[in-house]
């Protein structure tokens, strides 16, 4: 678990793998901007879900999807600042990302 995780175990189910990959496709040959998946793998471990959140969970197949992107910056960047109140580092990513990404928006703020 990571302060991240959203109190989950991190793990990926082939199911909704297999989701993300097609979805990821689908939105890329849409014209839609997006991450690409690069591969998607099987891990050979079970995750316990409980897939209708009845109270009856089951293992499914494991699974990880590759994401690849020309970029690291995600909108959970700007997230984590925002939830810590830390306007100055907040501000200079939103600088940054404007100057790298969108120079045609004109000068960052000061």
């Amino acid at each position: 678990p990571t302060p991240y995780s959203r109190r989950a175990d991190g793990r990926a189910v082939m199911r909704s793998s297999v989701r993300e990959f097609l979805c990821s496709e689908a939105m890329h040959h849409l014209g839609i901007p997006t991450t690409r998946a690069l591969s998607l793998v099987g891990t050979g471990e079970g995750v316990l879900r409980d897939i209708l959140y009845d109270g009856h969970p089951r293992e499914e197949p494991g699974a990880v999807v590759c994401r690849v992107a020309p970029s690291f910056l995600r909108f959970g960047n700007f997230e984590i600042f925002a939830s810590r109140g830390d306007v100055t580092v907040l501000r200079a990513l939103a600088d940054y990302t404007i100057r790298t990404y969108f120079p045609e928006l004109g000068e960052p703020s000061k």
